[in-house]
């Protein structure tokens, strides 16, 4: 089940894109191909409520993610007046770099069991002079379970529910490493366990389009390239990215690094000195989990 709520949000945008497009160049652009301008950079980050689940100890976990509304650019928005939470600490674990389009289920923040339901836990985001928020609360409706989260980020098969439930997510790891520098790689080590489930197997074959909903005439207009999309793994894997930094990260193989002999290792570069946060996310094909590393790029000698 997709988060109708994030669908909400991407309708409204390609709806304003449409309006802009209409009122500076109707004449070059026919109108049932303007929702589909695509843009390369200056567009805003949506924060998006995923939704909450209940843990053990009566507590709540709200789910988050966010959709880049840019094709390419990438943005820093460190932890602060413009990527904030409220009520309470402005801090609840959020990343501060931002890839492109949309990125599911990227962290949780906890709440107590004596948490109004109806209480809103807001979280800002202002990126390129757009103010966005994700308005999160323990209303029914968002109630959500480990099937949802296996639709937005799972491996895209057939899954029963006996298995779905019967797996538990992986163990991560990241070993300490010394300051790096721009430019000159440095190794990232995860170290990963796995109960085995739900073991190897092979991705489902794409589904064909229905030759009734194949569009008719002329391709709409696309002036940038879709943004690489890793697919999730049918192994147990680790993808590697910067969750809070100043700049981008080069990660050497891309994508997911499967685990051989409980280890994956990625080289990584950085474009930027600073104060790094990398996230690396422990994937066995259907359930995923997440640890940090924070460390220092210092400019280049």
């Amino acid at each position: 089940m997709k988060s109708f709520g994030d669908g909400l949000l991407v309708a409204g945008c390609w709806i304003g894109v449409a309006i802009a497009v209409a009122f500076v160049g109707a004449q070059q652009i026919p109108v049932e191909q303007q929702v589909h301008i695509k843009y390369n950079s200056g567009q805003d980050v949506v924060p998006v409520y995923e939704g909450w689940e209940r843990v053990p100890d009566g507590s709540f976990n709200m789910a988050f993610g966010y959709l880049n509304r840019n094709h390419v650019e990438e943005l820093s928005i460190p932890v602060g007046p413009q990527n904030t939470f409220e009520p309470g600490p402005a801090d609840r674990g959020q990343p501060a770099y931002f890839y492109p389009r949309e990125n599911h289920f990227l962290f949780r923040v906890n709440v107590p069991k004596d948490w109004d339901k109806k209480k809103e836990l807001v979280w800002t985001v202002t990126a390129n002079g757009k103010t966005n928020q994700a308005r999160a609360t323990l209303l029914d409706i968002w109630e959500i379970d480990r099937k949802v989260e296996v639709a937005n980020t799972g491996a895209g098969v057939q899954v029963s529910n006996e298995l779905l439930f019967r797996d538990q997510p992986p163990t991560i790891a990241v070993a300490s490493v010394p300051n790096a520098t721009v430019s000159a790689p440095i190794e990232l080590i995860a170290t990963v366990s796995d109960d085995g489930v739900p073991g190897n197997r092979k991705p489902r074959p794409q589904r064909q389009t229905e030759p009734t909903l194949k569009a008719e005439g002329p391709p709409s207009p696309v002036n940038v390239p879709l943004p690489a999309r890793p697919r999730p793994p049918q192994s147990l894997s680790v993808i590697w990215m910067v969750w809070r930094g100043p700049g981008a990260a080069i990660f050497d193989p891309e994508g997911y690094v499967k685990v051989a002999d409980g280890k994956a290792a990625v080289k990584a570069s950085f474009t930027k000195p600073g104060s790094y946060v990398i996230r690396a996310y422990a994937h066995d094909g259907l359930l995923r989990t997440p640890a940090d590393i924070t460390l220092n790029v210092q400019p280049p000698s």
